[in-house]
C-alpha cells in the first residue's frame, strides 16, 4: 500500500491474535515496527518473525492501562527510530460479565479499552505534529454498535472508543492527523478461540456454523486475524488519505443481515 515504507508505527497488544498479524503486515510493507506488549516473549517472538522476513522491529514492554508504561513505550520508541507516523490502539480486554461486572473489573477493562487508548494518542501526539501527519488506528468492535447479551462492559468500552476516535479526528484534523477505527466481528484469535471454547464448547468449525459467530454473517465464517491486518493496514496508509473519523466494519455482513 502506498507511503508506508520506512514509517515508524506503535501496535498495542502486538504479541498475540489481531496485534501480531497487524504488525506482520506492516513490516511486510516496510514499516519500522514498535511491538508493544505486556508478554515479553510473545512480543519477541514477533520482532524475531519480522526481522526474518528482512523487515524491522523493535519490542517494548508496556501495559497500556499504565501511564508510566505508556510515557515510556513512546520515549523508547523515539530514542530508536526518531519519530511515530502511526499508532494502532489494539490492546484490549474482554469481559462478558455483564449486570454481574464489579467495580474492579469496570475500572479494569476501561483503563485498557478507553484510558490506554486516549494516553497513547496523547503521548504519540507530539511527534505527528512534528512531522506534520499521523495515523492512528483504534481496534474497536462491531461489539460497540450493537447489543450483545452479557456483554454490557466490554460493548461500553468499545462504543465510548468509537466515539473517542471521532472526537479525535476533529481535534486533530488541522494537523493533518487523521482517526479511524477497525471494527471486527469474531475474529479466530487465540484469546476468541479460549472463550468460544469456553462459552459454547465449539473450535472453529462449529463456530463458523453457530449464529452468534460465523453462522452470522454473510459470509458463513469467522474471520483470520490477518483479514482485520489488511484493513488497518489500509486505514493507516496513504490510500486512505482522506478517510478521518470512520468506522471501517470488518464482520462479513453480520450486522447488516
Amino acid at each position: 500500500m502506498r507511503g508506508l515504507k520506512d514509517k515508524v508505527v506503535i501496535i498495542t497488544g502486538a504479541g498475540a491474535g489481531i496485534g501480531k498479524a497487524t504488525a506482520l503486515e506492516f513490516g511486510l510493507q516496510g514499516c519500522k515496527v514498535v511491538v508493544v506488549d505486556r508478554d515479553e516473549e510473545a512480543g519477541l517472538n514477533v520482532v524475531k518473525m519480522i526481522e526474518e522476513r528482512n523487515g524491522h522491529a523493535f519490542y517494548v514492554k508496556a501495559d497500556v492501562s499504565n501511564e508510566n508504561d505508556i510515557k515510556q513505550m513512546v520515549e523508547k520508541s523515539l530514542k530508536k527510530y526518531s519519530k511515530i507516523d502511526i499508532l494502532v490502539n489494539n490492546a484490549g480486554l474482554f469481559n462478558n460479565s455483564g449486570m454481574n461486572a464489579t467495580v474492579e473489573e469496570w475500572n479494569e477493562v476501561f483503563k485498557t479499552n478507553v484510558l490506554g487508548p486516549f494516553l497513547c494518542a496523547k503521548y504519540c501526539l507530539p511527534s505527528m505534529k512534528k512531522n506534520g501527519s499521523g495515523s492512528i488506528v483504534n481496534v474497536a468492535s462491531i461489539s460497540g454498535l450493537i447489543a450483545q447479551e452479557n456483554y454490557l462492559l466490554y460493548s461500553t468500552t468499545k462504543g465510548a472508543l468509537i466515539n473517542m476516535a471521532r472526537c479525535m479526528a476533529l481535534d486533530l484534523g488541522k494537523y493533518n492527523i487523521r482517526v479511524n477505527n477497525i471494527c471486527p466481528g469474531t475474529v479466530w484469535t487465540e484469546n476468541n478461540a479460549y472463550y468460544i471454547k469456553k462459552s459454547h464448547n465449539l473450535d472453529k468449525e462449529g463456530a463458523n456454523l453457530h449464529p452468534d459467530f460465523g453462522g452470522g454473517n454473510m459470509l458463513s465464517r469467522v474471520a483470520e486475524p490477518e483479514e482485520i491486518a489488511r484493513a488497518i493496514v489500509f486505514l493507516a496508509s496513504e490510500d486512505s488519505s482522506f478517510i478521518t473519523a470512520e468506522n471501517l466494519i470488518v464482520d462479513g455482513g453480520y450486522i447488516a443481515k
